[in-house]
Order: structure tokens, then C-alpha cells, then sequence
């Protein structure tokens, strides 16, 4: 009886080594590809690449550009805007302050001084104070998904700089 029971243990752990071998041999998850083929068609901005943007006859950087995406639930395309919206906004925030606070940091070593936790609070201050001039670059609606593009104006990002007391890049 012991012996049929090794068998049996072996075959069902033969038989799992088997199913796993069956994996995709590309490395590609299955949400990958799920996430590949929703946004098939989509522009490079939607996967993610933020890397010069031109529209609207202004060109932005990755740096001042925020992106968000949400979930459509039972058809509102608005709320999952708004949501996106809100993840773009705070994704932008967070990627203009660390560049902003790698700046000042440079800056400051650079006239041989520490960056303090004032200027980091000051950098995050002036920036949220800012945020409400972000505007909405794009919008684009998938099949079950809405995904936003938010941005900032040269101009915007000068006078924060300029608050901040920093010469302009």
C-alpha cells in the first residue's frame, strides 16, 4: 500500500512539473499581455513613456507631465477620469518635487551647503500651491479603462523655480 501511495505522490508531482513547464516561454504574465492588448493602438503616453511630448503646439517634458489611469465601473467614464485625474496630479507633484529638490540639492552643494528640511517643505509648499495650473494634455478611454495625461507649462515651472530662488534651466 505504501508503494502505491509514492506512485500516486509521484505522479501528481510529475504532472505539476509538467503543467509548470507550460508557461509562457516569452516571460510575458498573463496581465501583461491582457494590458498589451487593451492598449494596442493606444499612444506611447498610455504604456508609459513620457518622453517629449508634443501637443497642442507645446512640447512637454516627461518631468512636467503627470499620468493616471483608472478603472471604468458600470459605464462612468467620467468618475474613472476623475480618479485618473487625481493619479496623474499627484504622480506630476511628486515627480516635479524630487527634481526640484535634486536641483536645489545640487545647488546647494554646489555653494557648499546641505539641502535642510525647510527647503524640501518650501519645495513641496510651492508646488502644491502650483498645481492647480496643471491641465489635462490628453485623455484616452480603452475598453474597461481610462487613462489621462496632465501636464505643466514651461512658464509654470520658471516661476516656481524663480520662488524658490533657483536660476532657470
Amino acid at each position: 500500500m505504501g508503494v502505491k501511495k509514492w506512485l500516486l505522490l509521484g505522479s501528481v508531482v510529475g504532472a505539476l512539473v509538467v503543467v509548470g513547464c507550460g508557461e509562457p516561454k516569452s516571460g510575458v504574465s498573463k496581465e501583461n499581455k491582457e494590458y498589451y492588448k487593451e492598449t494596442k493602438g493606444a499612444p506611447k503616453w498610455v504604456a508609459g513613456d513620457l518622453n517629449d511630448i508634443n501637443m497642442h503646439d507645446k512640447q512637454y517634458s516627461g518631468v512636467f507631465l503627470g499620468r493616471g489611469e483608472y478603472g471604468i465601473v458600470d459605464g462612468d467614464v467620467s468618475f474613472a477620469t476623475d480618479q485618473a485625474a487625481a493619479a496623474a496630479k499627484a504622480n506630476l507633484a511628486a515627480n516635479l518635487q524630487t527634481t526640484l529638490q535634486k536641483e536645489v540639492s545640487s545647488q546647494k552643494s554646489s555653494d557648499g551647503k546641505t539641502m535642510n528640511k525647510t527647503s524640501s517643505t518650501q519645495i513641496k509648499e510651492v508646488v502644491d500651491k502650483e498645481l492647480n495650473a496643471t491641465k489635462l494634455v490628453a485623455r484616452y478611454v480603452g475598453k474597461d479603462k481610462v487613462w489621462v495625461l496632465y501636464g505643466l507649462d514651461q512658464g509654470i515651472v520658471s516661476k516656481i523655480r524663480a520662488e524658490l530662488g533657483m536660476t532657470s534651466k
